[in-house]
Order: structure tokens, then sequence, then C-alpha cells
């Protein structure tokens, strides 16, 4: 059974990754405590979890999201993309055959749905899904972590248009294509690529936001 402190920091995980909470609130454990009707021994301890993961920093009143420098999630970006790369690797000759049952679900039902938002939920489970073919429990420990501090402190947002949608669903084709063949070195070359894509697109948006404030502050 899963303790009051693993509750309380699973529910506030999911709002943090939901962006329940802006950079400008603050998470006052008295305050939570009460919400949760727990003490605040537990709260405390969920919140130092989640400031141990990179997600939270301490403040005179309570935690914050940490906001993180440009250059600083680009090196998160570059970790994360040898690690999943790697574990892409692994899930070709480690997946069991639940497991590709399970990846090639998921791409037949973001195939089969034309709701972005869905599409996208399902992008993200078929990662998940991968690394849980990896069997390599510490790497994906690793990358969701540093996941969720992309999601959380990167001021860009991976593309939503059609067109990025589609290059998506064609190179998470490819990454499956791969690890059902058996072919662990063009699994991890495939992953790379589409990580490097999702980057690349962040990047462009940063530098648009810098033209932007530019612009606006001549």
């Amino acid at each position: 059974m899963a303790s009051v402190r693993d509750v309380v920091h699973d529910a506030l995980l999911a709002r943090l990754l939901a962006g329940h909470y802006t950079h400008e609130d603050s998470l006052v454990p008295q305050a939570l405590s009460e919400e949760f009707e727990v003490s605040r021994t537990p709260v405390r301890e969920a919140l130092g979890l989640l400031e141990r993961d990179g997600l939270l920093v301490s403040t005179s009143r309570g935690f914050m999201i940490r906001k993180r420098p440009d250059e600083e999630m680009l090196e998160i970006f570059e970790v994360r993309g040898i690690l999943e790369s790697n574990a892409a690797h692994a899930a070709a000759t480690r997946a069991t055959a639940i497991d590709r049952a399970r990846l090639a679900e998921l791409s037949e039902r973001a195939h089969a749905t034309c709701d972005p938002k869905e599409k996208r939920r399902l992008f993200n489970l078929f990662h998940d899904c991968m690394l849980d073919a990896a069997h390599n429990a510490t790497v994906s420990s690793l990358v969701t972590t540093l996941s969720a501090q992309i999601k959380l402190s990167a001021p860009w947002k991976t593309d939503e248009s059609d067109e990025g949608l589609a290059r998506s669903l064609a190179e998470h084709d490819a990454i499956l294509e791969a690890i059902l063949a058996g072919d662990a070195d063009l699994a991890r070359a495939r992953m790379l690529e589409h990580l490097a894509h999702d980057r690349d697109n962040r990047i462009s948006q940063l530098v648009a936001q810098v033209h932007a404030q530019t612009n606006a502050a001549g």
C-alpha cells in the first residue's frame, strides 16, 4: 500500500505536469496539508522529493516550480536524448511479445484518432511503453525525471501543428518498425533523430520569442 507521502507526491506531480500551477504559484505545506487532509510531515516529504528531482525549489514560504536557463535546458535535452535512444536500442533486443503488442496497439490508436491532444497523449504513452520494453528501471526513472523537468521548465512547447503531428507519427512508426525488427542500432538512430526534431523545434520557438521581445523593446 502506498504511503501518505507517496499519495501526496503523485497527486502533486500530476498537477505539476498538467499545468495546474504556474511559475508564480507558491506551494505552501500548511495549505496543502489542509487540502489533502493530512499532516504537514508527509506533505513536506513529498515536496522534498519533487525538489530532489529538480522540479521545485524551496522558498521562504514553501516551494515554487524551478526555473532553468536556456543553456541548462539544452543540456537536459542532450542527456535525455542519449538515455532514451539507448533505451530504444535495448528495447529492440529485450522487448517481450507483450511489449511489442503494446507498442503496436498504441501506434494503431495514434493513427486512428484525429484529436491532436489524444494523439500527443498516445505518443507519450508510446515513449513510456518503449522505456518499459527496455527493461532497465534506472534508465526509465532518469528519462522520466528529465522529461518532467523539460515539461515544467522549458519555455517552449511541442509542435502541435498538423504537419508536426504527422511528422511525429511517421517518426514513431519508424522507431516501432526498428524495434519490431530487432534492429537495435537503427532503433537508437531513429529515436535520436526524433528527439533532435523535438529539440530543434523548441529552439526555433525560443529564437522567435527573443526576436519578438527585441522588436517590442525597439
